[in-house]
């Protein structure tokens, strides 16, 4: 059975300006056993003294994952892995030739006496030990046999093929696995597998088909430069291909978001099953087709991850879709009424990035002739924003200055950030733009209070 071990707090905490706190991490590592990976790497204790606090911390919370600290092959980093109450320690050590040569000035002999010299001191701590070959994708295979195989004899129980570089494709692999695995003494083999060319999961996936036992994710595809398979995508393509089924997938956004807010690494809207388009449905062709059956256009129940499906209004919806949003609202109109609907729509469409229901509704009002006494209209409303500490008020203030209904934006003092103050016609326009504004990147809480008078004009 394909197992998961999720490294955001070790690999996921290497993206660049990412920094988790203590307690962060503990939420994280207490979000990650509860979507039910069997391993957790919470980082390496020799980096700073509150890594290995969070390490230590996470260990003692007694998960159902085996908790898993990170070392160089140094007497240090894993001694400070065992004090830290790890169950097992992560060895890595290069073995390509220009890692050997070009970074660390050795050759094979002295880096194999290394490698097992280091894990017979892990092993002599009571650790259960990892090693992983560094850049083992660009390592000749036959020294890369060796050295897996004296480490193993030397301790290790596992061994973690690192496609450091993620320079190999998957049917390359999928045959290197396969020759590893073949050529390797009894032993579990991980696969740790970078995205720098986008095909880290379909790697990963091909190892598994290989002979694998275990792939590394992070949660939003976080690490090293393009980072290495997202824990979201990974999980549901072991349920939907590989029939593992105990990872709890509907835990899987809330935990995104957690790490999208508290890293400042912010998900993109086409990203597979946590972005905001994954479920989304815009054109008629689909639209018509996932009303009358989701089937048509969606491969996943959406709510098997926690999600909802969302349709979008614009110029390219059809008739389906409106009919189906105005009913939502307790609204029949005729066949010819909603076809000047939607022409309408297509028409405004062409002039705005989005129309919300409000529009939608105005447009019917304006076509039926009658008057829809659904929202209160002409709110005038400050918006107090605070903003997240590693992101520039400026950034956000930039993004503020350029949506509809914002009519000034002040940086202010005090426990906010930022004061914008907005006019929208109807309440469920203001619930519309407070929607979109916490997704904003960089937006950490709002605050809104409605005007109820305005004494002076002050150019609003």
């Amino acid at each position: 059975m394909a197992e998961i071990l999720d490294s955001t707090l070790r690999e996921g905490e290497q993206t660049p300006l990412v920094n988790f706190t203590v307690e962060e991490k503990v939420e994280i590592a207490r979000l990650l056993d509860a979507v039910g990976v069997e391993m957790i790497e919470a980082g390496d204790p020799s980096v700073s003294p509150k890594v290995f606090e969070a390490v230590r911390r996470i260990a003692g919370l007694g998960l159902k994952a085996e908790v898993v600290a990170h070392s160089l092959a140094t007497r240090s980093g894993i001694e400070k892995a065992h004090a830290a109450g790890a169950a097992r320690v992560a060895i890595f050590y290069p073995t390509s030739r220009i890692h050997l040569q070009n970074k660390l000035g050795k050759d094979e002999d002295t880096a194999l006496q290394t490698i097992t010299e280091h894990i017979r001191l892990a092993r002599s701590l009571g650790l259960k030990v990892r090693y992983t070959p560094e850049d083992a994708s660009r390592t000749d295979f036959d020294f890369l046999v060796r050295v897996c195989n004296a480490a193993i004899e030397a301790g290790a129980d596992r061994i973690s093929f690192a496609d450091t570089l993620g320079v190999l494709r998957p049917h390359e692999t999928y045959e290197r696995v396969k020759a590893l695995r073949q050529r390797l003494l009894p032993c579990k083999m991980d696969l740790h597998c970078h995205n720098d060319f986008g095909l880290a999961l379909a790697n990963a996936l091909e190892g598994l088909r290989a002979g694998a036992d275990c792939i590394h994710t992070t949660v939003n595809g976080m690490g090293e430069r393009a980072g290495i398979p997202d824990l979201a995508e990974a999980a549901l393509a072991l349920n939907r291909w590989m029939g593992v089924e105990h990872y709890d997938l509907r835990t899987l956004p809330s935990l995104a978001a957690y790490v999208e807010r508290v890293s400042g690494f912010f998900v993109a809207p086409n990203k597979p099953v946590t972005g905001l388009n994954a479920f989304s449905h815009k054109s008629g062709v689909h639209t018509n087709g996932v009303l009358k059956d989701p089937r048509t256009y969606e491969s996943v129940d959406p709510a098997l991850l926690g999600r909802e499906r969302r349709i979008v209004i614009d110029k390219y919806t059809g008739k389906k879709a409106v009919a189906a949003r105005l009913e939502e609202y307790g609204l029949q109109v005729q066949p010819d009424e909603l076809e000047r609907i939607v022409e309408e729509i297509k028409t405004i469409g062409d002039e705005r990035k989005i129309l919300h229901d409000a529009d939608i509704l105005e447009i019917a009002e304006q076509v039926t002739g009658r008057r829809l006494d659904i929202f209160p209209r002409e709110i005038n409303a400050i918006v107090m924003i605070a903003v997240e500490s590693h992101v520039y008020t400026g950034a956000v203030v930039r993004r503020l200055k350029n949506l509809k209904y914002v009519f000034n934006v002040y940086e202010i003092t005090g426990e906010q950030d930022i004061a914008a103050y907005i006019k929208v016609p109807t309440t469920l326009e203001l619930n519309n733009f407070i929607e979109e504004l916490r997704t904003m990147p960089g937006v950490k809480q709002t605050e809104t209070r409605v005007v109820l008078k305005k004494h002076a004009d002050n150019g609003f």
